[in-house]
């Protein structure tokens, strides 16, 4: 995961290019490949949708157990991890999207959780949790058992990315200042 990690700070080089005058493409919500039905998650489809949403994505994991590591047009980052995949990782029934931040050094574990449980309850699309090594974290899972919508994918990619940009903001600012 750490090598996941180094990753991601890696990728925070590259939106330094889109603020440079190189313009990621909008979403374009209308298009009509977003009704097409993706029969499972891969590299590729992936891929395919996080460019269509202006995100950028680097190939990490390994053979069978296929990962992105993805900064979103907002700047945040987040790591793709694929599951239940075949044995070449090219046909996955599951993706887990997930955000850590460094822990929080400034506030009270209760006050944290406490922080947590109220975001939580307030949005239920993703789970923000403290992970086990203490790091805040925001987690979404899909499933594509029987398929996924293209369109419905670039819409949980951006929700997931707006909410971890409102998990940032409004409980870990606040949390880290508190103790200052």
């Amino acid at each position: 995961m750490k090598a996941a990690m180094v990753g991601i700070l890696a990728l925070a080089g590259a939106s330094a290019a889109s603020a440079q005058g190189v313009v990621p493409p909008r979403f374009n919500p209308r298009a009509p490949e977003n009704s097409q039905i993706l029969a499972s998650f891969s590299y590729a489809s992936v891929e395919s949708v996080l460019s269509g949403i202006g995100a950028r994505s680097q190939r990490a994991g390994q053979p069978g157990q296929p990962a992105l590591l993805v900064s979103f047009p907002n700047n945040r980052k987040a790591v793709l991890m694929f599951g239940s995949c075949n044995a070449d990782g090219s046909a996955c029934k599951a993706l887990s999207i997930q955000s850590y931040w460094t822990r929080i050094a400034h506030a009270p574990p209760q006050q944290t959780q406490a922080a947590i449980a109220d975001f939580n309850r307030r949005y239920s699309f993703a789970k923000a949790f403290i992970a086990e090594d203490g790091r805040p974290a925001l987690q979404r899972y899909l499933t594509a058992d029987y398929g996924f919508v293209r369109g419905n994918l670039a819409v949980n990619l951006l929700v997931f990315a707006n909410q971890a940009e409102r998990f940032a903001r409004d409980v870990l600012g606040p949390l880290e200042a508190s103790g200052k």
